[in-house]
C-alpha cells in the first residue's frame, strides 16, 4: 500500500515539475516505487491464494493485468493531448488511490502468517 500511494503522489510531483532536476528526481522515485510495489504485489499475490487454485488465479490476474496495460495508452494519451500531464496523472492516482483503499478493506493480512491461516481449507 505504501508504494501505491508513493507512486502516486511522485507521479503528481512528476506531472507538475517544472525543472530538469526535479522531472528526473521525482521520474527516479516514481519509477523505484513502481519496481517496489511490482515484486510485493507478486509476493503478496503468492501468499493470498489457496496452493489448488495459486497458478490458475495469478495467471488469470496477470493476464487481465496486461491486457488493461495494452488498453490503457488509448485511453490515457488523450487525455495527455488534450488536458495534460496533471490530468493524466490525476487519474492514475486516483485509480492507484483505488488499489490501495481496495487493498487494505479487503486484502487478507499476511505478515507472519502461514499459508493454512491465510487460506483455511
Amino acid at each position: 500500500i505504501g508504494s501505491i500511494l508513493t507512486i502516486a503522489a511522485c507521479g503528481l510531483c512528476f506531472a507538475y515539475s517544472n525543472s530538469s532536476a526535479l522531472i528526473v528526481c521525482f521520474g527516479f522515485l516514481t519509477t523505484c516505487a513502481s519496481n517496489v510495489f511490482s515484486n510485493a504485489y507478486h509476493v503478496y499475490q503468492s501468499e493470498i491464494f489457496p496452493a489448488s487454485v495459486r497458478s490458475t488465479a495469478i495467471g488469470s490476474t496477470y493476464s487481465l493485468s496486461r491486457i488493461v496495460s495494452g488498453i490503457l495508452p488509448f485511453v490515457l494519451l488523450p487525455i495527455l493531448s488534450h488536458q495534460g500531464a496533471g490530468a493524466m496523472f490525476g487519474i492514475i492516482a486516483a485509480a492507484l488511490f483505488t488499489v490501495a483503499v481496495t487493498v487494505r478493506a479487503l486484502g487478507p493480512r499476511t505478515t507472519r502468517r502461514n499459508q493454512d491461516e491465510i487460506n483455511p481449507v
